[in-house]
């Protein structure tokens, strides 16, 4: 399958500028990019969505949100990338995570048929087992596929510059194979899907 017609979406970063858990998908959606794939990148900083309220309704959202869902909707795989606040994935990420929500009564529920490839740029080892875990646990939710590899990166203040770029050449390497792993599985779940739909 033609890895350009695959559209890879990230979605990540805190509010705080300079985030390392943006920088680091910047290089796994690059890697994606170089893979083949159309990316597009969700700066949460530069969405500043609101809180996703149970019930309401996505026209009385702002643009932002709608832009979310409809990335999401369109998308092959998914790169979420987070920081990890107090043991477990930051506000932020939980919050955007849960707009999938609307895609609930799609044709393709929530995020099934998609690869999810997962990043946490975290203080310490403990804290990106227990945001990965528990993002593992969304995405399974969300009907979604979880990538085999995962990559967390301790220390992260200590391996990423000022603007959140990964400077420690093993992280980069291995945000380099989960770009270009999640564009290989997509083509691999979608290829039957295809098949289908030109059978029909």
């Amino acid at each position: 399958m033609n890895n350009e017609r695959l559209k890879v979406v990230g979605i990540g970063g805190t509010l705080r500028e300079g985030s390392a858990s943006l920088g680091a998908l910047r290089r796994a959606l690059a890697a994606a990019a170089e893979a083949g794939a159309e990316a597009e990148l969700l700066d949460l900083r530069e969405l500043d969505l609101p809180m996703y309220e149970p019930g309401r309704a996505l026209e009385d959202y702002g643009g932002n949100v709608r832009r979310l869902v409809e990335a999401l909707r369109g998308a092959d795989a998914v790169l979420v990338s987070t920081a990890a606040y107090h043991g477990t994935l930051a506000g932020v990420t939980k919050n955007a995570l849960d707009f999938a929500q609307f895609l609930a009564r799609d044709e393709r529920p929530y995020l099934q048929d998609r690869v999810v490839g997962l990043i946490a740029a975290v203080g310490g080892d403990m804290a990106g087992v227990n945001a990965t875990r528990v993002m593992v646990d969304v995405v399974h939710a969300l009907r979604g596929v979880a990538a085999p590899l995962v990559v967390a990166i301790p220390q992260a203040w200590r391996r990423a510059d000022e603007n959140g770029d990964v400077t420690d050449e093993r992280y980069a390497g291995r945000l380099d194979d989960l770009g270009r792993l999640v564009v290989e599985m997509a083509a691999r779940l979608a290829a039957p899907l295809l098949a289908e739909s030109s059978a029909t």
